[in-house]
């Protein structure tokens, strides 16, 4: 999908099941017209995976759209406090359906969520879904991963160029379900024009390394390639090299 927004957004989502899974337990959304976006990744390996990011998403949308309706709701101060709001409604909501269904019981989920501003992007984040901003082809990380191995590097234990091979890769410090308070990690940050934001699974960083991911993004930034074509060469390229978790990618790119 992809459209423009009064702030001058384009956007598209997509998700794959991978070449590994059997069934996709991401979920994701956008609202071009407010220009949000959602991304959640169900807790692999727990029952429920795909209930709890979709419950995630949704949670997170209704809380957006019922606390920002009027003019004033689109400052800053007031939109990264109803993110966070969000987000504690979400690991609320899949607490509660947890506890309804036994079948349910242990599901959880990661999200992260950005609201575009004028001239700059908000955002709330809980788990290892990440989210990037591309400017002047330079790529960067705008998300930190609540993660055991983001733990370990950052307390010297283990150096970046072995975080590829470690055995800590994907334990979460932080998710949606797991406790009854959940810290949302929030982020401000600037949006020029020309600017090309991407939110993601780790079905994509798994496969991809920054470097790759920019390669496929840079020419969005100049305009020669459409947002549908760099998604689905992301995907492609996770896929190719073992598509070993769902991917997930909404891309969105400040109109000139």
């Amino acid at each position: 999908m992809s459209s423009e927004s009064p702030i001058r957004l384009e956007f598209c989502a997509c998700s794959d099941v991978g070449r590994v899974r059997k069934r996709n337990e991401d979920s994701l959304a956008v609202d071009e017209g407010r220009g949000w976006a959602v991304l959640a990744d169900g807790m692999g390996g727990y029952r429920g995976g795909d209930v709890a990011s979709r419950m995630a998403v949704e949670v997170t949308l209704q809380c957006l759209e019922r606390e920002l309706v009027a003019p004033d709701d689109n400052e800053a101060e007031r939109v990264a406090a109803v993110l966070e709001v969000a987000v504690r409604e979400a690991n609320a909501e899949i607490r509660a359906a947890a506890a309804r269904d036994s079948a349910l019981s242990g599901m959880g989920s990661t999200l992260v969520v950005a609201a575009f501003l004028a001239d700059r992007v908000l955002t709330a984040h809980v788990g290892d879904s990440r989210m990037y901003r591309l400017r002047g082809g330079v790529l960067e990380q705008l998300t930190r991963d609540h993660t055991m191995l983001q733990q370990l590097v950052d307390a010297g234990i283990l150096a970046p160029e072995e975080v590829a091979h470690s055995q800590f890769r994907g334990l979460l410090t932080r998710g949606l379900g797991v406790s009854p308070v959940v810290l949302p990690e929030s982020g401000s940050h600037s949006a020029f024009p020309r600017d090309v934001f991407l939110l993601c699974s780790d079905g994509l960083t798994d496969m991809l390394d920054d470097v790759a991911i920019a390669a496929v993004l840079e020419p969005v930034e100049s305009g020669v390639t459409r947002l549908e074509e760099a998604a689905d060469r992301l995907v492609a390229l996770a896929n190719e090299r073992g598509g070993r978790d769902n991917i997930s990618v909404i891309l969105v790119r400040m109109a000139a």
